[in-house]
């Protein structure tokens, strides 16, 4: 398993779309950056960061690298020597956590957000 370092979302809102090219610009490198040109309330920009981790147990990215192996319940409980019932709990608490439907979203929002590598 390929865990990479989690790297905080920002999210550049301005109506000016020099000043958000260039707030954009200056942000780069320093996590997964989102714009949106609606502008900002009260005031010209508005840059928020957030984690990008939410708030998973070492466990649930743990359980998130074997699913993007492919393993399925049973073998990730297996794997890390626990009941089916158990791998199927962290399942669900991934995919609620990481607001996907499914496995393969929740490895591919694992993989956009930096939990887990390719």
């Amino acid at each position: 398993m390929n865990l990479a370092r989690a790297r905080p979302r920002i999210v550049v809102r301005a109506r000016d779309p020099l000043l958000r090219s260039l707030i954009l610009e200056r942000l780069s490198g320093l996590g997964d950056l989102a714009e949106e040109g609606d502008g900002a309330a009260g005031g010209d920009a508005l840059v928020v960061a957030s984690s990008a981790d939410p708030s998973l147990t070492p466990r649930e990215t743990e359980v998130l690298g074997l699913l993007a192996e492919g393993m399925a319940n049973k073998e990730i409980a297996a794997r890390l020597s626990f009941s089916t019932h158990t791998a199927k709990f962290h399942v669900e608490s991934l995919l609620r956590k990481l607001d996907a439907a499914n496995r393969a979203e929740a490895v591919r929002e694992g993989i956009k957000r930096g939990l887990i590598g390719v």
